[in-house]
């Protein structure tokens, strides 16, 4: 173990464990996940050999060994619950599971599309097969001309009478289904999102399940074209496919009918609310935000952090010995905020996975009360923490400079991962004008003299105009930076509406109207997001029973999280005269102050992600902290140097190095 790294987790001045165990959910959870860590990690057959010195079709093919072993082997022997996505069990498997993505879709979208969108008789025959693997599926909906845009999909299933089939069609190019996981080359069946025709009728779009490959040859059934879609920027184990249907036809029993059924003479009935289908549709984004997005903010972190206190360069004073990277506040501007954030978020993400198992209980008592409050939460946290993760990820990868370059230090291999996530589930744009829209209908009912509540009802308050803070340790008080952001948020929103009535005043057609400000509209969207954030992260370390230590450490990190967002981009802080130049010149004085304050905890922030490095899969930031030796290490073991001299290169060398 490195001495610097020894050093640095001697001056770490609160117990890392106790952090650990809180951001697991407690001491026993803790022992589950090092539990289950421990068992996939040592099973052979879980092994994988260096992603870096793979082909994309071994990566594929070493994913499907592995994802099979474990969903039909190794979870069941373990008693694993892989079912609910918001238990403790599946919440851990996952993060160990981080960098094999294979059957993720199948398990994560069409195991739990089956109950969402089929009746009891439908789930009893089609989630047994899927969960035991005897049928592997995919959720087909993005189509190669239309993604978020769901009205305008182009498959088509239209019911005949005489068969009691559907036929089932992607009647043109732009139509055929494209980027679905697990559909290229591991998919026997699809959920098959679809415009339901019958009798001559659109009644809009359904989902019904289509087999593509027979049961026995795994070759595609006729009328059936699906292949993968070729090399994408990461994550290619996913089997991301296309899908071409020609008149497939499929029994009438195969349109899941939860919400709407139809009858033998095809006349259409609606058996449910539809809206109800898009509650449970929200569970994925809030399951990826974590998973996906905040695991990889930690992990950069853990890596940058370490590497950043074992890399020595430069010295303060004259002659003087070099010191770690960390040491400089430039240093701590690029990491210590990623940290900051990466605790926000987890806070967040975990108050909105307890709010949306709420909200699903009420749902079930037909309660949809929230729902447009929840979906705006949803994709809000979803777009939000997606775009600061890349952004951060990529900070941190800067920020170890030319190794951060390597594939050895694992950033690049994070940062391709997760850029992703701006666009999957939501394409982050359209989220944030969903919630605009939200924010639009709420701002509307303030003006009727309506009572609102939930995430928007400080926006019904009435706030001071200017910012009272007169010193720096104001700055680090949470109801003073949370009144900051309601500021910027109300600002913003009510500029916005008043522009968006003006327009409508001068006869634009809303969406016309709604477009010309939809840059202005996106901006109020993020400032509010960016508020629920600094004020839920703040509310649930408030509300945490642990030590004083730990509670001040991460008070200091909410803190750091809001300032660090009026310092960079203060312009709508200022911009009606909320914080004056002087305010905005103490709040940089505080953060600065207050990175300086947690640079002693940078390493015991990052120990209590608790990656082992196995999970990590980073030379930089292994545990140790001995990043040359395992650079080195690395180096030596590349497939480039395996022989001393490589001979199909030599031959065209030896020509021109022996014409002397």
């Amino acid at each position: 173990e490195s001495q610097l790294i020894i050093k640095e987790r001697q001056q770490t001045t609160f117990q890392v464990e106790e952090l650990i165990n809180l951001l697991d959910g407690g001491k026993e959870k803790t022992a589950l996940r090092r539990s289950i860590e421990q068992t996939i990690l040592s099973d052979p057959l879980m092994k994988t050999d260096k992603i870096g010195y793979l082909t994309r079709e071994q990566k594929y093919v070493q994913s499907v060994r592995r994802m099979m072993y474990f969903f039909t082997d190794l979870a069941k022997r373990n008693k694993w619950n892989i079912e609910d996505p918001h238990c403790p069990e599946m919440l851990f498997l996952s993060r160990s599971l981080s960098s094999v993505v294979a059957f993720m879709i199948h398990m994560g979208a069409f195991v739990p599309s089956i109950s969402s969108f089929g009746t009891l008789e439908q789930v009893s025959k089609w989630q047994p097969l899927a969960k035991e693997c005897l049928i592997i599926g995919c959720y087909a909906q993005t189509e190669l001309g239309h993604g978020t845009n769901l009205r305008r999909l182009e498959t088509t299933s239209t019911f005949d009478r005489n068969t009691q089939e559907f036929i089932v069609n992607t009647p043109n190019l732009s139509s055929m289904k494209w980027w679905p996981g697990d559909m290229g080359k591991s998919a026997n069946h699809a959920m098959v999102m679809a415009q339901l025709i019958t009798n001559g009728e659109n009644h809009g779009m359904q989902a019904f399940i289509v087999p593509i490959r027979d049961m026995t040859t795994h070759k595609p059934l006729p009328g059936v074209e699906v292949g993968n879609i070729g090399s994408i920027m990461s994550l290619e184990d996913t089997d991301n496919g296309y899908l071409r249907l020609n008149n497939v036809r499929i029994p009438k029993e195969n349109m899941l009918a939860k919400y709407a059924n139809v009858d033998r003479s095809g006349r259409f009935q609606q058996t449910g609310n539809n809206r109800l289908m898009y509650a449970s549709m929200m569970n994925l984004r809030i399951v990826l935000t974590r998973e996906q997005m905040i695991h990889a903010l930690q992990k950069a972190c853990t890596i940058a952090a370490r590497y950043s206190c074992v890399r020595k360069q430069g010295s303060l004073t004259p002659n003087g010995p070099e010191i770690p990277i960390m040491d400089y506040v430039t240093q701590q501007n690029k990491v210590i905020p990623r940290i900051a954030l990466a605790y926000a978020l987890d806070f967040t993400i975990m108050e909105v996975r307890h709010r949306y198992v709420q909200f699903l209980a009420d749902v079930t008592r037909g309660d949809l009360s929230n729902m447009a409050e929840m979906h705006a939460i949803s994709s809000g946290i979803k777009a939000n923490a997606s775009e600061r993760t890349v952004a951060g990820v990529e900070t941190l990868r800067r920020a170890c400079g030319g190794h951060g370059y390597s594939m050895a230090s694992g950033l690049p291999y994070l940062l391709l991962s997760v850029t992703g996530s701006c666009t999957y589930e939501g394409e982050n744009t359209v989220l944030y004008l969903q919630v605009a829209r939200y924010l639009i209908k709420t701002a509307a009912n303030i003006s009727m003299g309506k009572s609102v509540d939930g995430s928007s009802a400080y926006l019904a308050e009435n706030t001071e105009a200017r910012c009272s803070a007169t010193s720096q340790e104001e700055f680090y008080d949470h109801s003073l930076l949370d009144a900051c952001f309601k500021h910027r948020s109300k600002q913003l929103l009510q500029s916005v509406a008043m522009d968006l009535q003006g327009l409508l005043a001068e006869g634009k057609q809303q969406m016309e109207a709604w477009n010309l400000l939809s840059i202005q509209l996106v901006n109020s969207a993020k400032a509010h997001i960016e508020r629920y954030i600094v004020a839920t992260s703040a509310s649930f370390v408030r509300k945490l029973n642990c030590s004083l230590k730990v509670k001040k450490l991460l008070n200091q990190l909410c803190s750091l999280v809001a300032l660090h967002q009026i310092t960079n981009f203060p312009g709508d802080f200022l911009k009606d005269g909320y914080l004056d130049s002087h305010q905005l010149d103490l709040a940089r004085k505080a953060e600065v102050k207050l990175l300086q304050s947690l640079r002693h905890n940078v390493v015991g922030l990052v120990d209590a992600f608790d990656f082992r490095d196995e999970i990590l899969g980073s030379c930089i930031g292994a545990y140790d902290g001995n990043a040359y030796e395992r650079l080195y290490d690395y180096a030596k073991n590349d497939v480039m140097n395996k022989n001393d001299v490589h001979e199909e290169s030599y031959q065209y060398l030896r020509p021109h190095l022996h014409r002397g």
